[in-house]
């Protein structure tokens, strides 16, 4: 039985979605699809459903009449698309791992400065960087001695929560932040400070978390809107990492983040490429945000345990050269399907099923 399944690991909340056949962010069909052409099985469950002793699971498989859930032995391979925050959690997951599991992308969120630590290690990826350090008072105090516009950023955060821009002004800084309304929306605001000053409400959630002082980057811009690439780099059935596509994402008019969970704007990357650098030609710059990403996915595979499946945010410099945002080891992959680019988006799924099938054929020898 267990020669042709592979595990698909969702958070609580994910499995509650695919029962109640409102799964927001993830194709179990495409799953499914990817799995027949590999000859595979997938199984749905969470790590709370694994019974560690007997090294069983109650997973969710799919029949004749739709998924069933029942008990069998743990898949050899498991594709984890949850991000664990608690520390039990975690070390379920290693449980499995240290029982010969193979579970690849077996942590799928790193804090920021850990990532960024690990690329300037490198000296090819260190001038694509931007600066960043612990937001502390004196260091803050220093970003904006030595730069004109800062980002701070929470740690651990995704889907731009949390971020604050500040930039130099005539009369000293105007900051651009999310503000919660007493009925719990978000609202972008901006105010002007004097120099070294942040708004309340930045100060108050900074004392919440660890928060990072980064570079603000100089983005291009699409129409006046800065943007950055969404860069999906998978191993896929040679086991090698390979780039799945590249989505472009803008910023609305009233803030400078591009997610679209944040009012962010999917576009092809051909179209933003062809606007915003008519003097280079795109395969030429597709080629070089291509080699930039292997390289970011083969020095961070170098440390980081079992990593297959990344979503990069790439920044582009007004001149075409591309710069490191964000790693992300949770790829929202619907962006692809957003732009209408089908086939990347199919892919996004396919190249972990077969990478898993690779890893399978790797244990029958």
């Amino acid at each position: 039985m267990s020669d042709n399944r592979i595990g698909i690991l969702f958070s609580a909340r994910m499995l509650r979605e695919f029962i109640n056949g409102k799964l927001k962010f993830e194709s179990t069909h495409l799953y499914e699809e990817a799995a027949r052409q590999y000859g595979l099985v997938p199984c749905f469950f969470r790590i709370e459903d694994v019974h560690l002793r007997q090294m069983e699971v109650d997973a969710y498989v799919k029949g004749p009449s739709g998924y069933v859930r029942c008990r069998m032995p743990v898949p050899s391979v498991i594709h984890n698309r949850a991000i664990y925050k608690r520390s039990f959690l975690h070390a379920r997951v290693r449980s499995l791992v240290q029982a010969n599991i193979i579970l690849f992308n077996e942590v799928n969120r790193y804090r920021k400065i850990s990532i960024y630590n690990l690329l300037r290690t490198d000296p090819l990826l260190v001038t694509h960087l931007p600066k960043t350090l612990v937001a502390t008072s004196s260091a803050i105090s220093d970003f904006m001695t030595r730069y004109g516009a800062l980002i701070l950023k929470p740690d651990n955060s995704s889907v731009g929560l949390g971020l604050t821009k500040t930039e130099r002004t005539s009369k000293g800084w105007r900051t651009t932040y999310m503000l919660r309304t007493s009925a719990g929306r978000a609202r972008w605001r901006t105010v002007d400070l004097p120099a070294g000053e942040l708004p309340a409400a930045v100060k108050r959630d900074m004392l919440k978390k660890v928060y990072l002082v980064q570079q603000l980057l100089p983005l291009a811009r699409y129409k006046g809107r800065p943007f950055d690439l969404r860069v999906s780099v998978q191993r896929d059935g040679s086991k090698q990492w390979q780039i799945t596509g590249i989505i472009g994402k803008v910023a609305p008019p009233y803030t400078f983040v591009t997610n679209a969970a944040r009012g962010g704007t999917t576009y092809r990357f051909e179209q933003l490429a062809a606007s915003s650098f008519p003097h280079l030609a795109i395969d030429v710059l597709r080629d070089r945000i291509c080699r930039f990403s292997l390289r970011i996915a083969s020095r961070l595979s170098k440390s980081l345990p079992q990593l297959a499946d990344l979503g990069l945010d790439i920044g582009l410099s007004p001149e075409g050269l591309p710069l490191f945002i964000e790693c992300n080891g949770k790829d929202q992959r619907y962006g692809f399907r957003e732009a209408h680019l089908l086939d990347c988006w199919k892919a996004t799924y396919a190249n972990p099923i077969a990478y898993g099938a690779a890893l399978l054929h790797q244990i029958k020898g």
